[in-house]
């Protein structure tokens, strides 16, 4: 069963038979180690995260003491590697931590029968940016652990100029073209590596979207105008046909899409065998390091925002990476939320990632120098929350990587050799479910 259905289900079931803890009341004892004490008598705390390879490798443990010794407590840390899924799931009782990232699959307009308020959006934008990612009815439910350009490709530099690129794509027909200058020029270098049997990858280019319009109000827009998602010259459009074309044609991509190695290939873009990657700017400073590990030269690793031209600009739209959040259950809010500040404002991580810290007034990575960026506009109230649940109700899933995904048959389609007719089958079925469910929830 699919983890956004698992959830669905219980949100139908908080809301008619207010059986589950994230709506109080449930006798549920399995609390995980919420409220529990460590072996000095201090509190621990439990936190859900998506950052195996910084839990695996210490990472999190080391930049965490502080932490544990200011506050009397210890800091336990569950990763998940197919994170969405498993913790969504896992909040079908009230034993998911007491802090977490927050879950895509969950509705803005159900943050509050899982997470714990942190303040009102007037209360924080005045310190956080991008506060308003999970808010709902002006309430703030998660900070942001970092800021990234939402979408964007990595690229090595070598290899663009091995292949004779002296300037970087402007349009997705122009980045097409420098895709099979590298299958020309560069022998046995893959030029784009789609990623994809990690699933989670195909997101990333949802990350191009709204970068691709330019327009920070552009989903509220589709909405205001009753446009289809999939309208031609769109940016949903204009971004899914350059994915379909490239997963299309095979000389562009790796062999095999469906045995890619997500971490084999960090050191493989930094040693020239992959010439780009479709990841948002988050990826920059995890590619940086595999190059290092793999002696090569981590000042080959290139950004560059969405190839698209507006009006003779090309946009990077800021945006926020996970949330985290308070479980509702948690008997240890006050801490969690103290946590949650420390992590997002104070811990320096985002810093030596290259990100963003979601602090206002903090400072931007070199490598963004440059890029014409732009941060979403907050939903106006008319609107608030309505992308979200359209999004949700017509099971559409823009940010989604299930098997039924529109991503997915995308690429499916793509490497089958289906053409052109598949293509506007598939976003012609699309924008018939997200219309249904548009006119639904609009009225």
């Amino acid at each position: 069963m699919k983890a956004k259905k698992i959830l669905a289900g219980m949100l139908a079931l908080t809301m008619s038979m207010g059986v589950l803890a994230g709506c109080g009341g449930s006798n549920d004892s399995s609390k995980g180690s919420s409220g529990k004490k460590d072996s000095k008598g201090g509190t621990t705390l439990e936190v859900l995260t998506h950052r195996t390879d910084l839990e695996q490798n210490g990472k999190l443990a080391e930049m965490t003491k502080a932490f544990e010794e200011a506050n009397d407590c210890t800091v336990q840390y569950v990763s998940y590697t197919n994170y969405a899924d498993d913790v969504s799931t896992r909040m079908s009782t009230s034993d998911y931590g007491d802090v977490l990232m927050i879950p895509d699959s969950v509705k803005l307009a159900d943050l509050g029968n899982f997470f714990e308020p942190l303040g009102t959006y007037d209360e924080m934008k005045e310190e956080w940016d991008c506060i308003d990612s999970k808010m709902y009815d002006n309430t703030v439910y998660g900070i942001p652990t970092a800021l990234n350009l939402a979408g964007g490709v990595l690229y090595n530099k070598q290899v663009f100029a091995d292949a004779g690129i002296d300037t970087l794509p402007t349009t997705p027909d122009e980045f097409v073209a420098d895709l099979q200058k590298i299958a020309d020029n560069c022998e046995g270098v893959i030029p784009l590596y789609t990623n994809f049997s990690d699933s989670w990858t195909l997101a990333q280019w949802q990350g191009l979207v709204v970068s691709a319009s330019g327009d920070p109000s552009y989903e509220v827009n589709l909405l205001k105008n009753k446009t289809d998602l999939f309208a031609e010259g769109g940016a949903y459009y204009e971004v899914y046909k350059m994915m379909y074309d490239i997963m299309s044609n095979k000389a562009l991509h790796e062999e095999d899409p469906t045995s890619t190695d997500w971490e084999g290939c960090k050191p493989a873009l930094a040693q020239g065998k992959i010439g780009t990657l479709v990841l948002g700017s988050w990826a920059v400073a995890q590619f940086r390091t595999a190059a290092e590990e793999a002696g090569a030269d981590p000042d080959n690793i290139g950004y560059m925002p969405m190839p698209a031209n507006v009006d003779g600009t090309q946009y990077a739209q800021i945006s926020a990476d996970y949330c985290m959040g308070v479980n509702k259950n948690s008997d240890s809010k006050e801490l969690a939320e103290k946590y949650i500040k420390w992590y997002c404002g104070e811990s320096g991580l985002q810093t030596e990632e290259m990100a963003i810290c979601a602090k206002k007034g903090s400072a931007l990575p070199e490598f963004m120098n440059g890029v014409s960026t732009f941060v979403k506009d907050p939903e106006p109230a008319e609107y608030e929350g309505k992308f979200n649940e359209i999004d949700k109700t017509s099971e559409v899933g823009t940010w989604d990587t299930d098997t039924a995904n529109f991503k997915v048959k995308l690429c499916e389609a793509a490497f089958a050799g289906e053409g052109d007719e598949a293509f506007n089958k598939i976003i012609k079925d699309t924008n018939e479910k997200w219309n249904a469910a548009r006119d639904s929830v609009l009225g």
